[in-house]
């Protein structure tokens, strides 16, 4: 049996090496716990989700909670100007409900109060 004589490796290559292996060790170990913490965290959300609803419906309670409830359309006697024009600003807010846009389709003439309906300025409007 005849011996072979291997090259010897460069310790600076073996070096490299290793290190690059314990990085890539290190990065999969990060990747393996930032999975483990993601599903912990579902598990944490799912068990803890009919307890957190159950303690905002307590406290809502417990402070007075109401449902906010859409009042009836009132054209308050600032939104207009001198020729019953309807100012922009009033027209945006008014017009962002789809009940009070029907109303106001109703009540206007583009941004003019029609002036059989001027006697409602200050009044709740229910319909037109």
């Amino acid at each position: 049996m005849t011996k072979l004589k291997l090259p010897a490796l460069p310790v600076q290559g073996l070096n490299k090496l290793s290190n690059g292996l314990v990085a890539v060790a290190v990065i999969y170990g990060l990747y393996v716990m930032q999975k483990a913490y993601s599903a912990g965290d579902r598990l944490a959300n799912q068990a803890t989700r009919p307890i957190g609803q159950a303690w905002s419906d307590v406290s809502a309670w417990a402070g007075g909670w109401q449902a906010v409830e859409l009042t009836p359309l009132i054209i308050q006697p600032w939104y207009l100007d001198d020729n019953y024009q309807i100012s922009d600003q009033a027209w945006e807010i008014l017009n962002r409900d789809e009940g009070y846009q029907v109303l106001m389709a109703g009540l206007f003439n583009g941004r003019t109060l029609k002036p059989e309906l001027r006697h409602l300025i200050g009044q709740p409007i229910e319909g037109v």
